[in-house]
């Protein structure tokens, strides 16, 4: 990726000059409250806020590890309102908040975007190639924010619906507060889900002023378990197989970081860490006449490498400082290996032959920020003001091979490079931001307030991978001005009220503005002539931003012993991007043949990207806790959300209404049981139909979910200061039951189903976790 000259001179200029950011310490929750023993992960730990929407949820490294938190999924398993999206064979796209998902919802890793999703719609029937936004392992996570609604200022473009902000660990979080120490912890975990084992290392050390911190973790599994899996069920092949295509998958993760005191205020970090996965599958649910044997190796890695500096400076201008220099790599790796049978002529002479697709997408960040914060006393107020910036230089490039052999060996007949699904692009993205946070004195109203300015151009490059025959592509940029303002009113010392307005903002990605374009010839049918250049598919540079504004209002009690709140909120989004078909020379009638039949059309249909309108969601959050005693503890929460489409359509990415309640009783200082009940409602046909042009409706996916209550129960016990076990059994009732995101992938874009083939994508039955850990 080309790296300006300019930016790393005035990164590491920086680098080297001056302070840490402070960031903007919402209220403290009671803290007698906040020590509740975590049967959901709804309790947050307001202190450790990045956000200051008056609707967030932290969750801290205890709670995943008392949660047995092994994937991406089981981190937002109890937290209504949030799911995790899927693409089946590659993964997630990404997390769902409030409906909206994928690039929509922004992902952070220590202030880092994970990148942006490549899936395109025209070819997810094929299931060669998607690329998700994975790459964390949750033992290298400290903590973990997500944020319900907009708020750009913490997460910046593509927070549209909300983020998920991930900060990975410290040495510190190990250590003794001062002097030499070093801390050793080894960890092995089993989950019954897909069989996976697990091993952690985490090693951190002090020694005079220099900190240390390695976390190494290994991780092998198989597939997914299904419910009712058998040897019977295995047997079955095609798409209508009820059980997962058997897997192999392993991956590691490590993190490591120095952190070098230079003096009392001053501290300088480095960061470097490395994930990667590898997924081989046998798709037996793809075999028919046209795949004799089909597999998959796919690989995902996530590799970066970052310096920090933190400076306590005191100075009239801001009290701290902190400047970094990241760069980062993203790389998707799709290869599909098929034995097509003789029939395939064009592909086999002589018999079945082997033939491969191998899909490649590549995302480079580099990026410098800075940070600042002061804290002012005016006669009438305080004020802890934040403000900062960055600038970022992204890059992306895809590849596409094609590859036939001869028979069933691996020798190359031939190799063919297949049009690039988009073309090798850089980005230039550079914003400000400023954000304070008002208490006035001897009054029970607090006013946060904030704005932020960014701005992202796209500088497409063609070559012999990608090569615009409609002329559509061009060099695009975009400038969005966002704000936050949250009011906060102490009713009473129980009771408070927050009302907030939000405004967020997400750039196009690359696929949406610059996916393949394409172009196509038909005969027209009154003169015979045949006509060459029309159009196939278009790109769209002069797609505008999407934008939310987000408005919502939350009620609290909380005592001593006791939490309650509720929030009402109504999201708007508006410029939403679809791919869609129109129709060029509608009035021409033009006849297209194949060796399949011919086919005539009213004008000549094409596909482009386009701001389609609004959309609006609604929806009502609960949230609930209770002390009972020093032994018992309950806690609730609960989500209804409702999208509607300018055209009165249902927003079929909406999750249904979901209650998670949970008791918990700890027995003793070092045992603890919590049960958890999860209920999900019922997904109907109104929730998930189009209309068509002429008013038809058509149903977008064909298998809908009945509504589920699944209970989980979990031991926690610590023997001495050193052992840690945890012990849970999860869909403890063995029911059968589907996710709606898995759903939605599965019966809407690879309707490679059919029979009871819809019954691979069920979650697992019952099934056992066990974690256990020394540390020294």
């Amino acid at each position: 990726m080309p790296c300006s000259k300019t930016l790393i001179a005035v990164a590491i200029s920086s680098l080297f000059s001056t302070s840490l950011l402070a960031e903007v310490a919402a209220e403290e929750a009671t803290k007698d409250l906040s020590q509740l023993d975590a049967v959901t992960v709804t309790a947050t730990a307001l202190e450790d806020k990045k956000s200051t929407t008056a609707n967030s949820t932290v969750i801290k490294a205890k709670q995943l590890e008392q949660q047995q938190v092994q994937r991406l999924e089981d981190m937002v398993r109890y937290i209504p309102g949030v799911s995790l999206t899927d693409q089946g064979r590659f993964g997630s796209a990404g997390f769902n908040i409030r409906g909206l998902e994928g690039n929509q919802v922004a992902i952070t890793v220590d202030g880092l975007s994970v990148g942006e999703t490549l899936n395109p719609p025209t070819y997810a029937f094929y299931d060669f190639f998607a690329a998700g936004r994975g790459g964390i392992d949750p033992d290298a996570v400290k903590q973990i924010e997500i944020v319900k609604g907009a708020d750009a200022i913490a997460a910046g473009s593509g927070s549209l619906g909300g983020a998920v902000l991930f900060v990975t660990k410290d040495a510190a979080d190990y250590l003794e507060p001062e002097g030499n120490d070093t801390f050793v912890r080894l960890k092995a975990a089993y989950s019954g889900a897909n069989d996976e084992t697990q091993g952690t290392v985490t090693v951190a050390n002090r020694s005079g002023k220099l900190e240390a911190l390695a976390v190494l973790t290994k991780r092998e599994g198989h597939e997914m378990e299904n419910y009712a899996d058998s040897a019977e069920r295995q047997a079955i092949t095609g798409s209508g197989r009820p059980v997962a295509d058997p897997q192999d998958n392993s991956s590691h993760n490590i993190l490591t970081k120095l952190k070098y005191q230079l003096t009392d205020t001053q501290d300088i970090g480095l960061t470097a860490e490395l994930f990667k996965a590898d997924i081989d599958t046998n798709n037996l649910s793809w075999l028919s006449r046209s795949y004799l044997t089909r597999t998959s190796d796919d690989q995902q890695e996530r590799s970066r490498i970052g310096l920090k500096y933190n400076w306590l400076a005191g100075h009239q201008l801001f009290d701290a400082f902190s400047t970094s220099l990241d760069y980062q790599k993203t790389n998707n790796d799709a290869f599909t290996l098929m034995l097509a049978p003789a029939s395939a002529a064009r592909l086999c002479t002589t018999g079945p032959c082997y033939r491969s697709e191998d899909r490649d997408y590549q995302q480079d960040l580099l990026k410098w920020a800075f940070a600042l914060d002061k804290e002012l006393q005016t006669e009438g107020s305080s004020h802890q003001l934040v403000y900062g910036g960055a600038l970022e230089q992204k890059s992306v490039d895809f590849s596409a091979i094609d590859t036939s052999y001869v028979g069933q060996t691996m020798e190359i007949a031939r190799e063919d490079i297949d049009p690039d699904f988009v073309p090798e692009t850089d980005a230039d993205l550079w914003h400000l931001y400023i954000r304070d946070n008002i208490k006035f004195n001897n009054s029970a109203f607090s006013l946060t307030s904030g704005l932020r300015y960014d701005h992202v151009s796209y500088k497409p490059q063609l070559n012999d991978g990608f090569t615009d025959v409609t002329g559509s592509v061009q060099d695009s940029s975009f400038s969005a001005v966002t704000g936050q303002l949250v009011g906060n009113y102490q009713l009473t010392e129980q009771q408070s009220v927050a009302l907030q307005l939000g405004r967020g903002f997400r750039a196009p990605s690359t696929e949406e503005m610059y996916f393949q374009t394409s172009s196509v010839s038909r005969t027209e049918q009154a003169t015979g002539t045949v006509v060459t250049g029309l159009y196939g598919s278009l790109s769209n540079p002069n797609l505008e931003a999407e934008y939310s504004t987000n408005l919502e209002l939350a009620y609290q009690w909380q005592s001593e012993n006791s939490r309650i709140k509720v929030a009402v909120f109504k999201d708007n989004y508006r410029d939403m991007i679809e791919n869609v078909t129109k129709v060029q020379n509608p009035g021409t009638v033009y006849e297209s043949c194949t060796s399949f039949g011919c086919t005539v059309t009213q004008g000549n249909p094409y596909t482009i990207n386009e701001n389609v309108g609004d959309v609006d969601v609604t929806g009502v959050e609960l949230q609930g806790a209770w002390r009972f005693n020093q032994s018992w503890s309950a806690q609730f929460s609960y989500s209804h959300h409702e999208g509607e489409k300018e055209n009165g359509d249902p927003l079929i990415t909406i999750s249904p209404d979901k209650l998670v309640a949970g008791v918990s009783y700890r027995a003793t200082d070092w045992w603890s049981l919590a049960a958890n009940l999860s209920y999900s409602s019922e997904v109907k046909a109104k929730d998930a139909y189009e209309t068509e042009e002429d008013g038809t409706q058509t149903q977008l996916v064909t298998y809908l979910p009945k509504s589920a209550s699944v209970v989980d129960l979990v031991s926690n016990m610590e023997f001495g200061d050193n052992w840690l076990l945890n012990v849970g059994v999860y869909n403890l009732l063995d029911k059968e039951y589907y996710r709606w995101e898995r759903i939605r992938y599965a019966a809407s874009s690879r309707n490679n189903i059919s029979a009871d083939g819809i019954q691979r994508y069920s979650e697992p039955g019952r099934y056992a976790k066990l974690s256990v850990s020394y540390s020294f």
